[in-house]
Formats: C-alpha cells, structure tokens, sequence
C-alpha cells in the first residue's frame, strides 16, 4: 500500500543524487512511499515496478527497475541484504528522511538488525539478491549446509588452515578476483577493490570447496550474461554461496538467457565457453 511522504528541498541539491540518472532518482523516491514506516520492504522488482513505474510501458521497465535498485545499493541509498532468506529493501538513513508521527508496527528488521549482517553499510556485506524472477524460490535460497562451510563441515578434501595475513598472493586466487573485477568493470560498473576478504573466500572456494580455477571464472562468465544472476555475483562471497545453484541451472540450460542491455552480451562462443563448469 503506498504511503503519503515528503520530499525536503535539499533532495534536488545533493551531489550524491545528482551523480544517478533520472530513473534511479525517481525509483528512490518511489521507494519511500513503498517501504513500510520502518523504511523496509520486500526486494521484489515487480512489486517495486508495479509501485513506482505503473503506467510505464516501456518494454524494459523490470529490467531498468533493476537497474535503479542496483544503483542506490552501490551509493548507499538503499540496502538490500536477506533476513532468514527473504530477500529484502531499507532505505539508508530512513529517519532522516522521513518523519513517520504514527508509525505502524514494524513488519521487517531494519539491515542492522539482521542477524547475518556483520557490517553495515558495507556493500559486500549487503549483497544478498532479491528474489528470483526466472526461478523457483528454492534455487535462490543459500545451499543447505553452505553456512557451515566456513567451519570445515563437508569438506571432502580435509580444511586447510586460513593463509596468513603477510602469505604472499596466489597466482590462482588473484586470477579469479581480477577476472570477477574485469567483468564487472566491463559491464559498466565502478572497477571494485580486490579486498582481503575477496582473496581468503576465493581461496576457501578453491581449496576447501575444491572448485577449479577453470571451473570459477566458467561461473562467472555465465552469471554475467544472464539476465538476473548478473546483477547479483559481484563478489566472490555471493559466488561462493551461490556456484551450486549456478552449476544446477547451467546444466538444465545451457545458454544463459542474456542480458537486456547491450554493453553484458556475450558472443555465442563466449557463452559456449561459459558453460563448460555446468
């Protein structure tokens, strides 16, 4: 149900604002009258397109909305995390923003209130996907055991011990971190730092999941030319999290279904090539 919220005058003079396009100012907007008085909602596309876009007819609205979503996410406007699975929404700062006199019972935690948030507002810590649109809920949600892979549970090759912080980078974990970076500044977006924590879960993925260097950047390239997986696999945690449900749906559909904007096409002997880890 949309709600009555107001707008303060310095929205139209923030610099942080006036670096996103058109659509994604207005999205942000749309989503204040979205979100519940806690500032939180669910992270659906449709829900959030059929609130703030209704009598948009472009073709491409879902996937621009999705855009937009992304968009706020990296300026920090909004932040779009998980709470036991469900995918959700909050605008960054809500009270800031609004002030609710008779605010409804809250229905969802605010970021900061989730258990599974370490930090907040950290990006990679925030990157949980909203819900998919082309699968099943049960292909979205995080593996069955994959929160105890950390402790060495599963593993079938024995846990090796976390490198020490002055280990000298591997050749094999900094090529799967910079192919992740190159693929995503290739696609448009800011070229991400290669952090510690990028390193030591691409390091668990290699040697406790026993996933191949081949068989990583396979992953990561039929992510991105799919229409909603790459919006969602843009660290090496969420692709950690997520190469089993990636591999499933490779194997039952070879060729991703492809991105809608032109600059993420892949060629067909990309894609070709992308699906040998399936």
């Amino acid at each position: 149900m949309a709600r009555i919220r107001s707008i303060k005058p310095e929205f139209f003079t923030s610099l942080t604002i006036a670096e996103l396009p058109l659509s994604a100012r207005l999205t942000f907007i749309g989503l204040w009258t979205y979100v519940d008085d806690n500032g939180v909602g669910p992270a659906d596309a449709r829900l959030i397109r059929a609130a703030v876009w209704p009598l948009e007819e472009a073709p491409d609205i879902l996937q621009r909305t999705r855009e937009d979503l992304q968009r706020l996410h990296a300026a920090r406007l909004i932040a779009l995390y998980e709470d036991s699975g469900r995918p959700l929404v909050a605008v960054a700062n809500w009270s800031e923003h609004q002030k609710v006199s008779h605010p409804r019972k809250n229905r969802f935690p605010r970021p900061e209130e989730a258990a599974e948030l370490a930090k907040y507002p950290v990006p990679e810590d925030l990157q949980s996907p909203p819900e998919d649109y082309q699968s099943s809920p049960e292909t979205l949600r995080p593996e069955q055991g994959s929160g105890s892979r950390d402790q060495g549970s599963g593993n079938r090759g024995g846990a090796k011990p976390s490198a020490p912080a002055d280990a000298p980078p591997r050749a094999d974990v900094e090529r799967v971190c910079k192919h992740l970076a190159d693929v995503l500044e290739k696609s448009g977006s800011k070229r991400p730092t290669i952090t510690a924590k990028w390193r030591d879960t691409t390091r668990l993925m290699l040697d406790r999941d026993e996933v191949t260097v081949e068989h990583a950047l396979a992953a990561i390239d039929w992510a991105h030319a799919d229409s909603f997986w790459q919006a969602h696999i843009l660290t090496p945690m969420k692709l950690r999290e997520k190469y089993e449900t990636l591999r499933r749906q490779a194997s039952g559909k070879r060729r991703p279904s492809g991105p809608q904007t032109t600059e993420r096409n892949l060629t067909d002997e990309e894609i070709e090539d992308a699906s040998r880890f399936a």
